[in-house]
């Protein structure tokens, strides 16, 4: 098949979205020939990432917005820039998809990144099979974990809601999401907003996988020999629905006072955090790494014990894969894209409607992981397996290319 695939994100060597668009394009381009659009300032990162010939079966085109896409790198490189830009990106796309859809007949096609369920794409008036997804963002937490935070930060809770609800008046969001052929949802909760905005055939399907470059340096950097005390491991941005406060409060909760938090990464809430660390009496007990170089972050998952992801609404969960992957159980809320790539048998999920309940269940959940080593040591190698099986690229690449052979 001929298939076009809107790439808005794009990168061979990366994580997160850039790596899903990418490892997308490769899997689909095993079996078909696949052509994709990519954001511009995408450009200059892939031609530095493969300097090389491009592999079989992949033609980029690269979409721009004239001046728009220099100065969302520039003096409008903030949030709602990038929301204004990113809509404005699809219309543009809309454009060069038609142009190429006259030259080459394309026999499907499929947006692919940003994962957003709330920002249409346009690509399904070529009258041609849509995929619409896979796709995220409906997924939230109760406001309540919020309100000890400062009103910037309840601010930008409140209106990362009120855009979805306003994303509802739009028309052609409701038209792109009836006009799908398939839809792909990274949770229930987006399969659920996107089936009332009319989407009919929804499937649940992550987004993020792990290719097999990076399960193998997760593997090499294993310890082999278990440690005392007990290193609990943290990787992300530090900012308020990540929940780490409520990780630093489950560990001084905890019966086990020897348990010791790592927490890698950066954010506004790093002093927040520090100070929270030192009001709970465990700071000792606590390291504040900063950002890593990607290599010392596959070693750090290696020397670690456990991996406490307490986030309240992540679509994806890139680094609770790579946890997993490690071996590491995982300890994480009932919440997003976690809830739905950690299954019981590999790490410890916690159910909670307030932050109290959250707090409580994860102690708990800490205290049955220093408790128990075999039970801790099963639910690690489960989580392996289970990522092994289900959450590598080549096991994403073989789902995406099943619906192909449906629509074929």
């Amino acid at each position: 098949m001929k298939i076009l695939i809107s790439a808005f994100s794009c990168c061979p060597g990366l994580g997160s979205e850039p790596g899903v668009g990418w490892h997308t394009l490769e899997e689909l381009a095993r079996e078909h020939e696949v052509w994709a659009l990519v954001d511009v300032n995408c450009e200059a990162t892939i031609k530095a990432a493969m300097p090389g010939l491009r592999p079989a079966r992949i033609h980029l085109q690269y979409v721009s917005i004239p001046l728009f896409s220099k100065l969302i790198h520039g003096p409008l490189n903030n949030g709602l820039a990038w929301l204004v830009y990113y809509y404005l990106w699809q219309v543009a796309q809309w454009f060069e998809a038609r142009k190429l859809h006259a030259r080459v007949r394309f026999d499907a096609c499929q947006h692919v990144t940003f994962v957003k369920y709330n920002v249409p794409s346009f690509l399904h008036l070529l009258g041609i099979p849509f995929i619409w997804g896979p796709v995220g963002g409906a997924e939230q937490a109760p406001a309540v974990f919020y309100e000890e935070f400062g009103w910037k930060t309840r601010v930008a809770e409140a209106a990362r809601v009120l855009l979805q609800q306003l994303a509802l008046l739009d028309p052609w969001l409701h038209w792109c999401h009836r006009r799908s052929t398939r839809a792909l949802a990274v949770t229930e909760q987006t399969a659920e907003a996107m089936r009332r905005l009319g989407a009919r055939r929804v499937t649940v399907l992550p987004a993020v996988a792990l290719s097999d470059d990076e399960i193998a340096a997760l593997n090499d950097e294993r310890k082999d020999v278990v440690d005392a005390p007990l290193t609990l491991l943290y990787v992300g941005r530090l900012i308020a629905w990540k929940g780490v406060h409520l990780g630093l409060r489950a560990l001084a909760a905890s019966t086990n006072k020897r348990l010791r938090y790592r927490i890698i990464g950066e954010g506004p809430l790093r002093s927040f955090l520090e100070v929270e660390a030192q009001r709970l009496g465990i700071a000792e007990r606590v390291e504040f790494v900063g950002n890593l170089p990607r290599e010392a972050v596959l070693q750090a998952y290696g020397k670690a014990d456990g991996f406490l992801y307490p986030s309240l609404h992540d679509s994806g969960g890139n680094a609770v894969l790579e946890a997993m992957a490690a071996g590491l159980p995982v300890l994480c809320l009932r919440y997003g894209g976690p809830d739905l790539l950690v299954t019981p048998e590999c790490g410890w999920k916690v159910k909670a409607d307030h932050p109290e309940q959250a707090i409580r269940g994860l102690a708990a959940a800490l205290d049955e992981l220093a408790a128990d080593t075999g039970e801790r040591l099963a639910r690690g190698k489960a989580a392996e397996e289970h990522c092994l099986s289900k959450h590598s690229w080549a096991a994403r690449g073989e789902e995406l290319r099943r619906i192909y052979r449906e629509l074929a």
